[in-house]
């Protein structure tokens, strides 16, 4: 299912919303917005909470109808970061009450509760994604955990999770780590000398790691290794391996491996796929984490320009 079609601006959705009572059976059932509630505020506040009162969670059918569940639900997410947070909560909170009090059977329940889990990661938590955004994973988790009906093994993963995603986010100064490059020497990220530094942890037998590595390696400001310097870590406990498959790095990247894999091993870094990449400041400080390359190159290209 295409995920950039399912997207529409705040604008548009609220119209749909207004214009709910005319919906056809075969969309999702927005909330109608009583005409007393005039203001902003307020009509986002009933949108959040009321969202998900007209779909049916008991239907297991629309697991299979995307053009409804997932439209739907990839609308409420794009609502989020557009209301006040205060807001977006009550709306996570209620999505949460809606799927730990299904009226059906506990196969049905939990195939509906795994339904949305799956599809929150498919939005939320993969890079390629439009609407990728891991503090707000780390949110819809949080709601998802704190519901009195979530059972212990739920919560203890969930919350695990959530602190795996609210590490190194944007605007934050990112983890320090020690790295080994390829004559044996020892180093600090921190200490990595550079006005932005691309964090590049990859595997060398990726094949998703070689792709990604021909486009970055064709960006003319990363070839140049001045203002824009990449270093490019392998972030596991397998230096052996490492030292055998050597790259076809450019010349002016850096390439190091983490002593006994610290940065895993110890969840410095949380590195759900490879490759997983950070655009940082001179500060360290992260500006990116984990962006497509599109996002990349534009972002690479207006800095260039500022500085």
């Amino acid at each position: 299912y295409d995920m950039r079609k399912t997207i529409l601006t705040l604008t548009a959705l609220l119209l749909n919303l207004l214009n709910a009572g005319a919906q056809q059976t075969d969309a999702f059932p927005y909330p109608s917005v009583p005409d007393t509630l005039r203001t902003p505020e307020t009509r986002a506040m009933y949108v959040m909470e009321h969202y998900w009162d007209r779909f049916d969670f008991a239907d297991t059918t629309l697991v299979n109808r995307p053009e409804i569940t997932e439209q739907g639900f990839a609308n409420f997410l794009d609502l989020l970061p557009r209301v006040k947070p205060a807001t977006a909560a009550t709306g996570l909170t209620a999505l949460a009450t809606h799927l730990y009090n299904i009226k059906a059977d506990e196969k049905t329940a939990e195939l509906m509760r795994n339904y949305f889990e799956e599809i929150a990661d498919k939005y939320l938590g993969d890079a390629e994604s439009p609407l990728h955004n891991d503090l707000l994973y780390a949110q819809y988790i949080d709601a998802m955990t704190a519901n009195k009906f979530a059972s212990v093994a739920d919560r203890t993963r969930g919350e695990y999770m959530a602190s795996n995603l609210r590490k190194n986010l944007p605007g934050s100064v990112a983890a320090d780590f020690q790295y080994t490059d390829r004559n044996g020497a020892t180093h600090s990220m921190h200490s990595f000398n550079a006005t932005y530094t691309l964090l590049y942890f990859y595997d060398p037998d990726c094949d998703h790691c070689q792709e990604v590595k021909a486009e970055l390696a064709d960006m003319p400001q990363l070839k140049e290794g001045t203002t824009f310097r990449v270093l490019a870590i392998f972030p596991y406990d397998d230096a052996e391996r490492w030292k055998r498959v050597k790259p076809d790095f450019p010349a002016s990247w850096t390439d190091g491996v983490s002593p006994e894999g610290k940065i895993t091993t110890d969840d410095i870094y949380y590195i759900k796929t490879m490759p997983s990449l950070y655009l940082l400041d001179s500060e360290k400080r992260v500006i990116l984490k984990n962006p497509d390359i599109k996002l990349l190159k534009e972002t690479v290209s207006k800095l260039k320009v500022e500085k």
